[in-house]
């Protein structure tokens, strides 16, 4: 064990941010910024698009800038391809068993109107674009009153709340050694909070909100805030500031005893340890942001040689005067009185698609990224290719999926034990992610293969189903299917007065 450093005299530094973290956050802000899209990332200038001639400070190319930023088109894949990414797990609601304790948690998780449902959708896109999430369940505050009363919890006064955070707001963490294992001992989070409200206007400010463990091995929660918050984007973390403790909450279990664990648990993409994972997302935003500087080195070209340009060889200034009056008439209406021996001509530039491959070199690797929705439709690919994507793909988001879905049982389990709840618990997200239709020969191919007996009737509709096809249970399918043909049968008898009679006596030999 390594010896104990004397706590320094001095104002500790809150805002301190974990070496591992520092190291991410310049991918983070890059993943987040093509996240929010065109307008974050323009805003952005020349971080993201640099200036041509940058050592060029006259007002011409500033001016010039300007109008290069405007044509450059940002196509944003990063954010469309997260939100089909989520669609696929969303695309099936969350298997939820809860105590009836917790059925308040399944329409508000937070005590602010968002679902339990959509704080786990928040987490996965924090995961897959990440790789990095936490989730924190809290209590209110009762030691002041002895505890929270039976009418409160019954009523839904008090009972716990979930909050899911990010890899930018989650800025230290330690862990300590507890028999054979690892548990949290120390975990700060950067939040907001109102510091003004004119009954118009809210203007925020960072505070940390520290989880811990005291010297006595028990949950403490810490808030720190500056006594003069300075200017904040909401967003940013801040490098050190003035921070001081403003208020100390050490919550109690449903026994009136003090906590012995941080309820906090990371969420990674590989795992749910402390250690962040490289983000998913960053290789593909990094070529995002690649393709919008070809794009406006692409828009440029177009503007600056696009059009054509007329060239007249051969006038004398004397013709350019008296004749021509100083203009050159092109078009159909206009015509161009020319001396012997000049011409009259357009010049056009040539294609230069030197830019334009390499925009389609890029969609094409950010395809190969997981960018289904920029995939180009006139590449072949082989079958065993594109089966071995699509499990890269699965296993990520997989992992992804079903690493939400244990830390969530986790506070969940937590939640329970705070409302002395017992009873089945389960939460999990949907990871079946088939969502090409199936095609009518495979429909086709699955029914003869139940009809055949080589697979059962449930094999067959658990096909059926994971495509959409089929909806219904099927114990109701069946019973569905077999009403069906009494009534099909029914009518035919009904129609034909040959229809299931008995067949005649034959005939006496």
């Amino acid at each position: 064990m390594a010896a104990l450093v004397p706590r320094s005299t001095s104002n500790p530094n809150v805002a301190f941010i974990r070496p591992e973290l520092e190291k991410l956050i310049p991918q983070y802000e890059l993943i987040r910024d093509c996240i929010a899209g065109e307008t974050v990332i323009k805003a952005a200038r020349t971080k993201y698009l640099p200036m041509p001639n940058a050592g060029d400070m006259s007002p011409e190319n500033k001016a010039r800038y300007v109008a290069y930023l405007a044509r450059a088109v940002f196509y944003n894949v990063t954010r469309r391809t997260l939100f089909g990414l989520k669609g696929q797990v969303f695309s099936q609601p969350p298997v939820a068993k809860l105590p009836a304790a917790l059925d308040p948690l399944i329409k508000d998780a937070t005590g602010t109107g968002t679902s339990l449902d959509q704080l786990a959708e928040q987490s996965l896109a924090h995961v897959v674009a990440y790789s990095r999430g936490g989730v924190f369940c809290d209590f209110p505050d009762t030691s002041a009153q002895g505890g929270a009363s039976a009418d409160q919890i019954e009523s839904g006064e008090v009972r716990p709340t979930l909050y899911a955070y990010g890899p930018l707001e989650i800025i230290n963490w330690r862990v300590i050694e507890r028999g054979a294992k690892e548990v949290l001992s120390l975990v700060v989070l950067l939040e907001g909070f109102p510091l003004s409200d004119d009954g118009f206007e809210v203007k925020s400010a960072p505070q940390f909100r520290v989880l811990k463990l005291d010297a006595a091995g028990n949950y403490v929660q810490e808030i720190w805030r500056e006594n003069q918050p300075s200017k904040w984007d909401g967003y940013s973390v801040p490098k050190r500031g003035n921070f001081q403790l403003h208020q100390t909450i050490t919550p109690t279990g449903p026994d009136g005893k003090p906590v012995k664990e941080i309820p906090f648990w990371f969420i990674g993409s590989q795992n749910n340890d402390t250690n962040p994972d490289n983000p998913n997302m960053y290789d593909m935003a990094s070529l995002n942001v690649a393709h919008y500087r070809n794009s406006a080195d692409y828009e440029e070209s177009c503007y600056v040689v696009g059009q054509p340009t007329p060239v007249a060889t051969g006038l004398t200034e004397e013709w350019v005067k008296n004749v021509l009056k100083g203009t050159l008439a092109f078009g159909s209406r206009g015509g161009i009185p020319l001396p012997t021996g000049a011409t009259a001509d357009l010049l056009q530039a040539d294609p230069n698609t030197m830019i334009k491959e390499a925009m389609d070199t890029k969609e094409r690797q950010m395809t190969a990224l997981g960018a289904k929705l920029v995939e180009q439709k006139t590449v072949q690919r082989t079958a065993t290719e594109s089966s071995q994507d699509k499990a890269a793909e699965n296993s990520i988001l997989t992992s992804c999926a079903n690493n939400v879905s244990t830390a969530y049982r986790s506070a969940l389990t937590y939640a329970a034990w705070l409302m002395s709840a017992s009873g089945e618990l389960d939460y999990a997200l949907n990871v079946d992610f088939e969502v090409a239709a199936l095609t009518p020969e495979a429909v086709r191919m699955a029914i003869e293969a139940w009809q055949k007996g080589a697979i059962t009737f449930e094999e067959m509709r658990q096909d059926l189903r994971r495509y959409g096809i089929a909806t219904v249970d099927d114990k109701e399918a069946k019973a569905a299917i077999a009403k069906e043909q009494i009534d099909a049968m029914t009518l035919a008898a009904e129609n034909d007065p040959q229809f299931n009679q008995p067949d005649p006596a034959p005939a006496a030999s």
